[in-house]
């Protein structure tokens, strides 16, 4: 069983670091998707990790859904979000489910692609939690643990953003959420940047801890599905079969959330009543909510917004030097064809 950490939320560990040679080795050894994005009768090859909001992608390939609508699909999971990134880096894989945030970092050495579906946005399950700060002055020279990755850079940021501070302002400790937690109960930190369990842990542990800013109601961490134009062009049709059977696998997880549930528990390493705990803290995004939030230009928490947001304080933060317009990003064109 994998670690509750990395399976919990492994969109944390988003490094772009290098994927083991064993790891590569074992997808060139499968059946390969063709350099030119073509496929070439090949399985649709795609990368991800066992993440909650992901859920439908591993209840399709047990109930057999990929099969029903007429294609064959090769998932492959990875421990970290590092290692699925690095695997469409390096066109091992056809398509990769991954933050949107994500695609302002990957896109300086993979600059075609594309956000095609919105599975999640991260709700109450990311926070930041701390003790004794209740304003800017509070939290100024203060001690501040994130780990250094983009995604945690950019809700660090947002939550400094929101009280008009940058990291500039703080002293950021670079310290993975379940050193940090454990930091800030031991009162060797002010706040840290935590996800779920870490944060009811905290809560528990730590009478005066408390969460500062969540993740809830905003697209700061917007959960989806990308792919490389010309892949996506190639084989559309393939694409959107994978994408009808997705959405057939969340309409099963609505009727009969409790088997659900458990093959979700299952897949991440948790108990049914634990995962059907934690799924109501995440902003699930069903066909409809793809169609009038994540890529609405009109709704403000749409994904282009999304990254836009996000792309300055990488910048700030030196992850990148430049970014593309968040629209840039996009491809609404297989969520409008559902």
């Amino acid at each position: 069983m994998m670690r509750r950490r990395t399976v919990i939320k492994s969109s944390a560990l988003m490094a772009l670091g290098a994927l083991s040679a064993a790891v590569l080795s074992s997808c060139d050894r499968s059946t390969q998707t063709a350099k030119d994005g073509s496929g070439g009768g090949a399985p649709l090859k795609i990368a991800l990790v066992p993440w909650m909001g992901w859920q439908q992608t591993h209840i399709a390939e047990v109930k057999d859904l990929f099969a029903a609508e007429g294609i064959e699909v090769e998932q492959v999971v990875f421990q970290t979000v590092s290692e699925a990134n690095t695997a469409m880096l390096s066109n091992k894989v056809d398509l990769l489910w991954a933050v949107a945030a994500d695609l302002v970092v990957l896109s300086e050495k993979t600059p075609d692609l594309k956000f095609i579906l919105a599975s999640d946005y991260s709700g109450d399950v990311d926070a930041i939690l701390g003790r004794g700060i209740a304003s800017a002055e509070d939290a100024k020279g203060k001690k501040f643990a994130r780990e250094d990755v983009p995604y945690e850079v950019v809700f660090m940021g947002k939550y400094l953003e929101s009280i008009g501070l940058t990291e500039a302002d703080v002293d950021i400790l670079p310290l993975t959420v379940p050193d940090g937690t454990a930091s800030l109960i031991a009162g060797n930190v002010d706040a840290v940047a935590a996800y779920e369990p870490f944060i009811t842990t905290a809560l528990k542990e730590s009478d005066d801890v408390e969460i500062l800013f969540s993740a809830k109601g905003t697209n700061i961490i917007a959960n989806g599905l990308m792919g490389r134009a010309g892949l996506l062009e190639e084989r559309r049709e393939d694409v959107l079969a994978y994408i009808r059977a997705l959405n057939k696998a969340a309409d099963f997880a609505k009727d009969s959330p409790d088997e659900a549930h458990a093959i979700t528990g299952k897949w991440v390493g948790l108990e049914a009543d634990e995962v059907a705990d934690l799924m109501t803290k995440i902003d699930l995004m069903d066909l409809e909510a793809n169609k009038t939030i994540a890529f609405d230009p009109s709704n403000e928490l749409n994904i282009a917004n999304s990254i836009d947001s996000a792309a300055p304080i990488l910048i700030d933060a030196g992850k990148v030097e430049t970014a593309k317009p968040g629209a840039s990003f996009v491809d609404a064109s297989f969520v409008e064809a559902l």
